[in-house]
């Protein structure tokens, strides 16, 4: 397991979940207020959530394929300057050969 990486996962997640919370909050109070503008502002804080969650479980149990998320998760971090581009370099780096255990 690669405890570092599983647990910026896990903090990129909650953060994700949180935008979502307060994003559907603030449009459900305002004066022209929309079921559906709810729903797309779930549906594009929500898959970064869905995606950061599935990559922590399959980084817990050292998966490939958590391995694999972790990277394209990472490189899609890199765009998001400048908070991103760290939190991208360092998954990037948490998921090379010396840091990855698989089980």
């Amino acid at each position: 397991m690669n405890k570092s990486l599983s647990c910026i996962h896990l903090g990129m997640a909650v953060f994700y979940g949180l935008l979502a919370a307060l994003a559907c909050m603030v449009n459900l109070n305002s004066d022209k207020a929309s079921v559906a503008g709810a729903a797309i502002l779930l549906a594009v804080f929500g898959l970064p959530f869905l995606l950061h969650f599935f990559a922590m479980r399959g980084v817990e149990a050292g998966k490939s394929w958590g391995r694999n998320l972790s990277r394209v998760l990472g490189v899609l971090l890199l765009f998001a300057v400048p908070i991103g581009t760290i939190v991208g370099a360092f998954v990037l780096m948490r998921t090379g050969k010396v840091d990855w255990q698989q089980s």
